[in-house]
Formats: C-alpha cells, structure tokens, sequence
C-alpha cells in the first residue's frame, strides 16, 4: 500500500514539474531560467518548450 502512495507522489510531483514549466515557457522565459527555476535537467525543459511557437514582433 505504501508503494503504491509513493509511485502517485512522485507522479504528481512530475506533473506539476512539467507543468511549471509550460507555464514559464508561455511566460517567454528563457530555457536556461526556466531550469534553474524548476531545477530539472536542460533536456526535460527542452523537450517540452520545444512544442511553443514563437511570437514574432
């Protein structure tokens, strides 16, 4: 049983990571702040920001 509310703690932890960061990524923040923010690898930022486009001028 306790396995089981660990695995849904670390799940929700994730998600709520990935979640900040698609937050900060439509914020315009730099890739680099937004790891330092949610302190992840460059790759996890990366591969969700990477889905935005940008806004011209």
């Amino acid at each position: 049983m306790a396995k089981d509310n660990q695995k849904k703690e670390n799940t929700t932890d994730e998600l709520l990571r990935d979640l900040l960061i698609v937050q900060l990524g439509l914020a315009g923040l730099a890739q680099h702040q937004i790891r330092e923010i949610v302190e992840v690898d460059m790759h996890r930022v990366n591969r969700i920001v990477k889905h935005f486009k940008k806004i011209g001028k």
